[in-house]
C-alpha cells in the first residue's frame, strides 16, 4: 500500500470519481507526519472543483439517510416555508411517487421525451427545500396543481411565503490554505486533471431547467 503523497492524492480522486466516498482520515493516515499538512491542502483543493461522483442507487439511499443529511434537508425546509410541505401532503394525498408526479407534469406540459429524469430530480429539490421558488415558472407551478389537483394560486402563495435563502458555506482553514497557496502547492497531475475536466462540455441549459429555474 503506497505511501507516496502523490500516488495518495491520485488514489483518493479515482476513488472519489468511482463513487466510493473515500474518507479524507485514512488517506492521510497512510501518509507520513511531515506530508500530511501538504496532502490534506491538496485533497481540499481537489474538492473545491471536484465533479459530483457517479453514486449508484444504494450509495444515494445511505447517504440520504444519515443524520446530517436528514438535519440539513429538515432545516431547508423550515427556510422554504410553505412549499416543500405542501407539496409532500398533496402528493401523498394523491399517492403518487416524486416519478410519477414527474411523468404526469412532463404530460401535462408536452416536455420533450426524456424530461422525466431531470423533472423528478427538480420535484426531489422543491420538495425537500433545496431549490428556490423565485426561479420556479408559473407554467411549472400549474402544472404541478393540475396533477395534484391544486389551485395554482395556492402553490405560489405557498411559494411567497417562504422566506427562501441559501446560506454561505463555510470554508476550512484547509481550503483557504490550498488557495492561498495554490500557484505552487496544486500538484501538476491535479493540473492536468482539471484541465481535463474543464474541458468537457457542461450539460446545455434546456427546457426543463427554464421551468424549475428561469423564474417567470
Amino acid at each position: 500500500m503506497s505511501t507516496d503523497p502523490d500516488k495518495l492524492l491520485s488514489e483518493y480522486i479515482d476513488a472519489w470519481n468511482a463513487g466510493k466516498r473515500p474518507d479524507v482520515g485514512t488517506f492521510l493516515a497512510r501518509a507520513g507526519p511531515d506530508e500530511r499538512g501538504a496532502l490534506s491542502d491538496d485533497i481540499a483543493s481537489f474538492l473545491t472543483w471536484a465533479p459530483t461522483p457517479a453514486y449508484d442507487e444504494a450509495t444515494l439511499d445511505a447517504i440520504a439517510a444519515e443524520p446530517i443529511v436528514v438535519e440539513a434537508f429538515a432545516a431547508a425546509r423550515e427556510q422554504a416555508g410553505l412549499l416543500p410541505s405542501l407539496l409532500s401532503r398533496a402528493r401523498a394525498r394523491a399517492a403518487l411517487s416524486t416519478r410519477e408526479l414527474a411523468s404526469g407534469l412532463v404530460r401535462a406540459l408536452g416536455l420533450p421525451e426524456g424530461s422525466e429524469p431531470k423533472t423528478e430530480h427538480y420535484l426531489g429539490q422543491m420538495e425537500d427545500g433545496r431549490l428556490d421558488p423565485a426561479g420556479v415558472s408559473r407554467r411549472a407551478l400549474g402544472g404541478i396543481a393540475s396533477v395534484l389537483g391544486l389551485r395554482l394560486n395556492d402553490l405560489e402563495n405557498a411559494g411567497d411565503l417562504g422566506g427562501w435563502q441559501i446560506q454561505p458555506a463555510q470554508a476550512s482553514p484547509a481550503v483557504f490554505r490550498a488557495e492561498e497557496d495554490a500557484a505552487d502547492a496544486v500538484r501538476e497531475d491535479l493540473e492536468v486533471l482539471a484541465d481535463a475536466l474543464s474541458a468537457s462540455a457542461p450539460e446545455p441549459w434546456d427546457e426543463v431547467d427554464e421551468l424549475f429555474r428561469g423564474g417567470a
